[in-house]
């Protein structure tokens, strides 16, 4: 198994048919089709139940076509940063960034880097810390910022920013001062990874919460919200997320919980020149601390 196989197996699995898959591979049904038998022989498994029109994948082969797609990334990773590196030009800067801080704190820090560095080229992943994290793993992403709390990792992690949390709201379903105490007996939209922490923060002032929802996204937790589903917890910068004709936002006067925006990256990883500039230039407007 090699990645030109596993290249002519994606391309099979998406296009559905033999036949479809070798013209947008330039090449001829029969050899095509040698290949996944060769394939299929090299794992001892079957990876398409083949039918009269087209194939589908088995259980087998969706594993095999997900862990594909991501060597398939990686080599590309690889030839991009091996070609920047012999050319030693400025190079394509891959970052993760979570929803909550794209539309927000990291669209500032990206215009602005931008302004200064001209010819320079970000290709951004947005997603959730944990898939962010996956990816930093595979090398498919130079760095990424992220929100804690997560788990200790290898990574290294720098502080950009910390912020205190606060609640959306359909529009003019709260008003004046807002506490905890008042947030007890709401409809409770929460992230996951914040759910354990914003009960225990609950419990210990005595109070029981009543969670509805929980979800991965802040942008799902904001929209929610707008359309009256409940009253959603969100760091401080996600307010941006809001649209202010449908929902109210609030900081919580006495919520102790804070959430922090970090650069991750790999320790000892190769970094083009342009990423490099990036990360000092983060470090440097925020004061970041390792």
């Amino acid at each position: 198994m090699d990645l030109k196989q596993l290249r002519y197996f994606v391309t099979v699995a998406e296009e559905g048919t033999i036949s479809a898959a070798a013209k947008r591979l330039y090449m001829s049904q029969p050899p095509l089709s040698t290949q996944m038998r060769l394939l299929e022989t090299e794992l001892g498994c079957s990876l398409f139940e083949r039918g009269q029109k087209h194939i589908r994948l088995t259980e087998t082969g969706k594993l095999l076509y997900d862990r594909a797609q991501t060597l398939l990334k990686m080599e590309s990773s690889l030839r991009q940063d091996i070609e920047a590196c012999s050319r030693n030009e400025k190079d394509t800067i891959r970052l993760g960034v979570v929803s909550s801080v794209i539309c927000t704190r990291a669209g500032e820090w990206i215009s602005s880097f931008l302004a200064e560095n001209r010819g320079v080229r970000f290709e951004i992943s947005e997603s959730n810390t944990y898939s962010l994290l996956e990816k930093l793993r595979g090398d498919i992403i130079h760095a990424a910022l992220v929100r804690t709390p997560f788990p200790e990792t290898e990574f290294v992690i720098h502080s950009l920013a910390k912020e205190k949390m606060n609640v959306v709201c359909p529009k003019g379903a709260l008003s004046g001062k807002i506490t905890m105490k008042r947030l007890e007996r709401q409809p409770l939209i929460l992230y996951r990874r914040w759910e354990s922490i914003i009960k225990q923060t609950f419990s210990e002032m005595g109070l029981e919460p009543q969670c509805i929802c929980i979800c991965d996204d802040a942008r799902t937790a904001v929209d929610l919200a707008e359309r009256n589903a409940g009253i959603s917890f969100v760091p401080a910068s996600a307010a941006g997320l809001v649209r202010p004709e449908r929902a109210d936002c609030f900081e919580i006067t006495d919520c102790p919980i804070e959430s922090e925006i970090v650069l991750v990256y790999k320790e000892n990883t190769y970094f083009p020149e342009s990423v490099k500039r990036f990360t000092e230039f983060l470090l440097n407007i925020n004061g970041a601390a390792h």
